[in-house]
């Protein structure tokens, strides 16, 4: 199939991708699933990143997906990646990441099971536009691919990443909202029909936003270069992350 254009972000298909969602998880799983990975995927994220920071050329790769390009650049470095194989991150952005990443509930770091509320439907896993094809090219309907990370739990995760892009700054407002306007018309499970989207959203956004940052620092750890600045408005982002409670009683975004 044909893929989306990554050149022209304007014409990304925020309504498609929300449409294929809601139906993926109004859908009920064939046939017996494993847990979604989500918590797990994060958590791999940090140890690829901790790695990388301490020179382990054996990391195992992450789970990432293209930042949007809509972003005004901003300003910032990174220090020079120096520790041995049992101190912590002494870079000031990987400290950053790594305040984020404490400051997640046990649950949504993959220390202990996800509370029952948040289980039951089908999750893709891994939701990216690169994860989206037209299909017969080059003007076929959308289709969803890549399933490799699909299981049962808490649909909330499939928007977790572009939950996290908007709340960055990274994802413009009305692409946001289409997004989630187009999740909600085609009765998506993952948020109530109307109202505060984000007591739901809260948590899964700022753990991807976390896993995101990680794995944008292994990569410019192993490349010896500095953040991009769509990398670092994440690794910011986790800074703001660190300040806030686990788990937001009400809606209030990250």
């Amino acid at each position: 199939g044909a893929p989306v254009d990554p050149s022209a972000p304007g014409a990304a298909p925020w309504a498609d991708a929300a449409d294929l969602l809601a139906r993926l998880h109004r859908t009920k799983p064939p046939f017996p699933l494993p847990p979604m990975r989500g918590p797990a995927k994060a958590a791999r994220a940090i140890a690829r990143m901790r790695a990388a920071l301490q020179g382990d050329a054996t990391a195992l790769p992450g789970d990432a997906a293209r930042l949007p390009a809509h972003t005004t650049p901003v300003s910032g470095g990174m220090a020079t990646l120096t520790g041995d194989a049992t101190a912590p991150p002494r870079d000031p952005d990987a400290l950053s990441v790594l305040a984020g990443w404490r400051a997640l509930p046990a649950w949504a770091r993959g220390e202990v099971p996800a509370p029952a509320r948040r289980a039951g439907a089908l999750c893709h896993g891994d939701l990216h536009l690169g994860q989206l094809v037209r299909h017969p090219a080059p003007d076929g309907p959308w289709l969803l691919i890549d399933m490799d990370d699909a299981g049962v739990g808490d649909p909330t995760w499939d928007l977790g990443r572009p939950a996290a892009w908007y709340a960055a700054g990274l994802l413009a407002p009305e692409d946001w909202s289409t997004f989630l306007d187009a999740y909600r018309s085609a009765g998506g499970p993952a948020v109530p029909a109307d109202g505060d989207p984000w007591p739901a959203l809260d948590v899964p956004a700022r753990a991807l936003t976390v896993q995101t940052a990680a794995v944008a620092l292994a990569k410019c750890a192993a490349e010896q270069r500095d953040p991009d600045e769509h990398e670092q408005l994440m690794i910011e982002s986790c800074a703001r992350i660190a300040t806030l409670p686990p788990e937001l009683a009400t809606g209030a975004a990250s």
